[in-house]
């Protein structure tokens, strides 16, 4: 693609003639946008690619973003096709790796995810386990999970970047943990031996 990028290699943005509108709302979701592309891509150089793929196909299309009933939403709907759209072409070369690292990150992070959630899942398997069930979750529960919890995003920011309100948010966070707590639930009856304490 010829069009610039909008950012260069030093990390600046070149000089673009962009609609003011435009300018302020990448202003407002270039952040929480390339931090949702990194945590599914754990690729910086490829997630500020697919970023900036996304903005130039928005304000290619400003007008018509314009028109719609929730830009925001219409832009994080953008974002998330074109991610998903990436993770799914480096799938077979990444698949592995992608999973492996994930868990990892979510092995890391699990705690405050899985907080409350019932289910006996303190040890080191914690990572693939819980990382399997994320993974396992489509749309926007998959997103508020990245957001929220990987992200450590408050539910006021995650709302912003994904062009809803807090209660969405809220009620797809409950939704995703249910969704996490079924899948763990095999694997807690299955366990043998006494149920760790729960730490608050």
């Amino acid at each position: 693609m010829s069009e610039p990028s909008f950012t260069d290699a030093a990390g600046t943005a070149p000089r673009i003639d962009l609609p003011i509108a435009f300018q302020g709302f990448q202003e407002l979701h270039a952040q929480p946008y390339f931090d949702y592309a990194l945590t599914v891509l754990d690729d910086p150089a490829l997630a500020q690619r697919v970023v900036d793929d996304v903005f130039l196909a928005l304000v290619d299309r400003w007008d018509r973003v314009l028109t719609q009933p929730n830009p925001h939403a219409y832009a994080w709907a953008a974002l998330r096709h074109t991610v998903e759209a990436q993770r799914v072409r480096d799938e077979e070369h990444r698949l592995l790796v992608e999973r492996v690292v994930f868990s990892i990150v979510v092995h890391r992070e699990a705690e405050p995810l899985i907080a409350g959630i019932d289910a006996d899942v303190t040890d080191l398997e914690v990572g693939v386990s819980v990382a399997a069930a994320v993974l396992e979750l489509s749309g926007a529960k998959f997103d508020v999970i990245i957001l929220r919890y990987l992200n450590r995003y408050s539910v006021a920011r995650t709302a912003r970047a994904m062009g809803v309100d807090e209660t969405t948010v809220r009620s797809l966070t409950s939704q995703a943990k249910a969704k996490i707590e079924a899948r763990l639930a095999p694997r807690r009856l299955l366990r043998p031996g006494p149920a760790k304490h729960d730490q608050e």
